[in-house]
């Protein structure tokens, strides 16, 4: 599995621009799955830059898949490992203060 990082470590910010219909769509499958819209986002974009054999212009050819192609058991996996992560720097600052 992917090595996920303490939320304390994402220190930069981009903007992603969404049409209304892609945003809907990503925000009603962050809800199914009990999250948020960015940390859906983030851990796709994570999954993408963690693929293996992919390169930029693999990734940037033809149309992408969408979300509904994912292994929901994958994504379900990967979005655990980024609330535990995220639960576990929560407890470190409390432990801490």
């Amino acid at each position: 599995m992917t090595e996920t990082s303490r939320p304390g470590d994402r220190s930069k910010v981009i903007s992603v621009r969404f049409t209304v219909e892609e945003f809907e769509a990503l925000s009603g499958r962050a809800a199914e799955l009990g999250v948020g819209p960015s940390t859906l986002a983030r851990t796709l974009v994570r999954q993408g830059l963690g693929a293996s054999g992919s390169t930029l212009s693999a990734a940037t050819k033809g149309s992408p898949q969408p979300a509904g192609q994912h292994a929901p058991s994958v994504l379900e996996e990967r979005l655990a490992a980024d609330l535990v992560a995220r639960v576990e720097a929560l407890e470190r600052w409390v432990a801490e203060h």
